[in-house]
């Protein structure tokens, strides 16, 4: 059953402030994310019929974004920068503290109870507080074990 179809007067709407349908993709992507989690492949090809482009240009823009998870996330998902700034203060040791103590089995990127998934990301724009994460839409900085356990411990 496609994601969208029950929502075809407010895709509409949205297709309207824009001078071409194609320019919706952006936001139809989100829309699909909010309701899913995730964009799955029948996802992208739904978002293509809707804007008249192809399924491989939808492709191409979620595999460009890491805002768009092309995998379903666990409850809450959590996004490590890796880039300079937070690699040089931590952010892979914070990585395998998060792993280690929450869960994840080797080379997984979602915690055996599904409860949380992790996945390094580019700049997050925190690096005055490096290393960095965002959990959901959350910004977290200046991790270390502790900040760590009391963030994801509130997410129980």
């Amino acid at each position: 059953m496609p994601v969208l179809a029950h929502r075809r007067d407010e895709i509409e709407r949205l297709c309207a402030k824009y001078p071409s349908r194609r320019s919706a993709l952006l936001p139809l992507l989100w829309m699909v994310q909010e309701q899913e989690g995730w964009v799955s492949q029948d996802s992208m090809r739904e978002v293509a019929d809707i804007i008249g482009c192809t399924a491989a240009e939808v492709y191409e823009v979620v595999s460009f974004y890491t805002m768009y998870n092309q995998k379903p996330t666990g409850r809450h998902h959590i996004q490590l920068c890796h880039t300079l700034a937070c690699a040089i203060c931590g952010s892979a040791e914070a990585g395998e503290y998060i792993k280690n103590k929450y869960g994840f089995t080797h080379g997984k990127s979602m915690s055996d109870d599904g409860r949380f998934s992790i996945v390094e990301v580019e700049c997050i724009g925190a690096c005055s507080n490096a290393p960095a994460m965002l959990v959901g839409e959350t910004l977290y900085g200046d991790l270390t074990p502790e900040s760590i356990d009391s963030i994801l411990g509130a997410h129980a």
